[in-house]
């Protein structure tokens, strides 16, 4: 205490050593006043050592002083005409801090720009630091129009981009500007802002399903319907999860229904276990991918969409992944396909109104193309259209017709239904070319027909001739009294793909997993190869012969 007062007093005599106590006892009592919060008298106090002429260098500091009490009193207008001369005098040693507390005004009255330049003036690190924390302070429910507007003037100050980086991650859908963005920014230190402590055991895989389970409305799981895909897709991963966890592997299995509602996926992100997962499997609809892949990218927890095939929206992302092939990968597949093994270079296209399908249409057209390839027809087909749109390519005309490969895009049985039945009847000569979904429809008898020209392109086909396929259909059978489903066997596949890639004997950091593993054959598919890429890069287009499917 005595060391402080000596200080003070030191102070006070260096401002100007003629100033007797007396003349210094209204300063003084001023900044006595500010520390109870009194500021309306401390101002009073001050007005009079404000005069340069009579007080010299003390004036400086009982103008600062008598700002920062107008600040407190909300005059900040005030404030703003005592300041600005203060603030731009480079000879006195505080400018900085009048700058930042002009700064502030300016906040307050809701002049971001004027109080962000002034910040950008701040050279002290100290206060640069305070300044850049006001600036979140006052930013972080700013509209993200205004803070994309002005990244590219302030993307120094870490607290205009920690503000911008949160609003992002509330948005439910970003922009192409805004992703980009947010792909820069969200690896920044922003420090320990808003950081909790996670107990994680690292002997444990902790697998987080977040799933649509009541996609047409409904809570709870008891009154599911038998052919809900969702709940196959959930029983395929738990079933593998158990089997896992009887060989000895931990694996710890959560699993969330979003209800295909954005407020309740919302409220579920908010779960502990979200945030120490190590993997989160799901959603699928896009709505929903869009919110937990900001989730995912925000903690660093890799998010797999078990389902789709578009990719669009998981460019220049880290940790989101598809777990089926991208377009891209579909439609490179099939172009080499096409390259090796058909004769001639024309090819028609007829695709469903699904969004896989036609960007998978577009895709394919415009890589043939590149390639030499024409395109005879590129049409929308459904199923009452499907067999006009083989005819107008005349393929029951045999080596006449006006393709050299038909490429069908629909998952859709009632497409598939009558284009078997016009192949079946017509004889078709040329070579189609179709989904592996076309393999599970129990309409179908491929080897029936007199020219073997259906050819399937691999979605993460299920390998029939696979040793552990049948005893994983017979160990769900005595569970379920219920064969698999197709995505079933898609879910099993899954869980077994995760943990071959991420876990406690290989390490959590999935990316440099994939990437040393490569290709990898599957529990009971044909394989996966994610290297550098964050969809399953290995397409086969596959062929039945002699009740074997073979890669061509």
């Amino acid at each position: 205490m005595r060391y402080f007062l000596l200080v003070l007093i030191f102070l006070a005599n260096s401002l100007n050593p003629l100033f007797s106590q007396d003349q210094l006892s209204g300063y003084n009592r001023a900044k006595t006043l500010m520390g109870y919060g009194n500021y309306a008298d401390a101002m009073n106090l001050l007005r009079p050592y404000m005069d340069a002429q009579k007080f010299g260098n003390l004036s400086q500091y009982a103008t600062y002083h008598f700002a920062k009490s107008a600040y407190h009193q909300g005059q900040y207008l005030l404030v703003e005409s005592v300041l600005k001369d203060l603030a731009n005098q480079e000879t006195w040693g505080n400018k900085d801090k009048a700058k930042y507390l002009l700064a502030l005004a300016y906040f307050q009255e809701g002049r971001n720009i004027d109080a962000l330049e002034l910040i950008t003036k701040i050279t002290e690190p100290s206060v640069k630091e305070q300044a850049e924390n006001a600036s979140y302070n006052f930013l972080k429910n700013a509209s993200v129009g205004f803070l994309m507007g002005n990244i590219r003037k302030y993307n120094e100050n870490k607290g205009f981009m920690l503000a911008l980086k949160e609003q992002i991650e509330k948005q439910t859908v970003l922009s192409t500007d805004e992703r980009a963005i947010y792909n820069q920014i969200r690896t920044m230190d922003f420090g320990n802002k808003g950081v909790e402590s996670i107990n994680k055991n690292s002997q444990v895989l902790d697998v987080a399903v977040v799933l649509p389970f009541n996609y047409s409305g409904g809570k709870g799981v008891q009154n599911l319907a038998p052919n809900n895909f969702v709940f196959e897709l959930y029983q395929g991963i738990q079933f593998a999860a158990e089997e896992l966890n009887r060989q000895g592997m931990k694996v710890n299995l959560k699993s969330f229904d979003s209800e295909r509602n954005l407020s309740k996926l919302s409220s579920i992100l908010e779960d502990p276990f979200l945030k120490q997962a190590d993997i989160i499997i799901g959603p699928i609809y896009p709505d929903e991918v869009e919110m937990v892949m900001g989730f995912s990218e925000r903690n660093s927890i890799p998010f797999i969409n078990p389902l789709s095939n578009v990719d669009e929206k998981y460019e220049g992302l880290n940790f989101a992944y598809l777990f089926r092939p991208s377009i891209s990968a579909l439609s490179e597949g099939m172009i080499e396909f096409a390259r090796k093994n058909i004769v001639g270079r024309r090819l028609a296209i007829g695709y469903s109104n699904t969004t896989r399908d036609e960007l998978l249409a577009k895709s394919i057209a415009e890589k043939a193309q590149r390639f030499g390839y024409s395109i005879v027809r590129n049409d929308q087909i459904n199923g009452r259209s499907i067999q006009d749109f083989m005819e107008r390519i005349q393929l029951k005309n045999g080596d006449q017709a006006n393709a050299d490969l038909v490429i069908i895009l629909s998952d859709d049985p009632n497409v598939a239904a009558p284009a078997f039945g016009f192949m079946e009847s017509q004889n078709v000569r040329k070579p189609v070319l179709v989904m592996d979904s076309w393999l599970f429809f129990n309409f179908a008898n491929y080897e029936m027909l007199e020219e073997q020209n259906f050819h399937f392109v691999s979605n993460n086909t299920v390998q029939f001739d696979k040793s552990g396929l049948e005893r994983f259909r017979e160990d769900f059978y005595s569970k379920y009294i219920n064969y698999p489903s197709f995505n079933a066997h898609l879910g099993y596949e899954l869980m077994y793909w995760v943990s071959q890639n991420i876990g406690p004997r290989m390490g959590f950091n999935l990316r440099e997993n994939l990437n040393r593993n490569g290709f990898q054959n599957g529990k009971i598919t044909h394989g996966f190869d994610f290297r550098n890429s964050n969809s399953n890069r290995f397409v086969p287009v596959l062929k039945l012969e002699n009740g074997m499917l073979l890669y061509k």
